[in-house]
């Protein structure tokens, strides 16, 4: 397994970095993708982390978890279990949570990414 990291910073107008994007891809020996981490955190949006688990190409597993905008506290908080594009279980821990199926088009960019950058 190796594992590699790709930053995308954000500036504002005076060049200050005010966000960003870090993205942790986990492969095995033949280069499939069966991790990937996405740190997000942009101006005026809640910080949020993103965590798919794959097994050859297909989306098994998948951990969503936003902050407030001060970071201090959890609004979603959600894991996703996936047999195929089925959702299998959804376990929520906070009110908000996010559609299971956006959940699965958002893991699907990653993966694109990922094999893009895997090239």
């Amino acid at each position: 397994m190796s594992e590699s990291i790709t930053e995308f910073n954000t500036e504002d107008f005076d060049g200050e970095i005010v966000g960003g994007i870090s993205i942790y891809e986990l492969t095995d020996d033949n280069g499939e993708i069966y991790r990937i981490i996405a740190e997000v955190g942009q101006p005026n949006q809640s910080p949020a982390n993103y965590e798919f688990y794959f097994k050859k190409d297909s989306l098994t597993f998948a951990r969503i978890v936003e902050f407030n905008e001060t970071g201090t506290d959890t609004i979603v908080n959600s894991k996703y279990y996936y047999d195929g594009i089925k959702l299998v279980k959804q376990i929520d821990q906070k009110k908000e949570k996010m559609d299971a199926e956006t959940v699965r088009q958002v893991s699907e960019f990653y993966l694109v990414y990922g094999k893009e950058t895997t090239e």
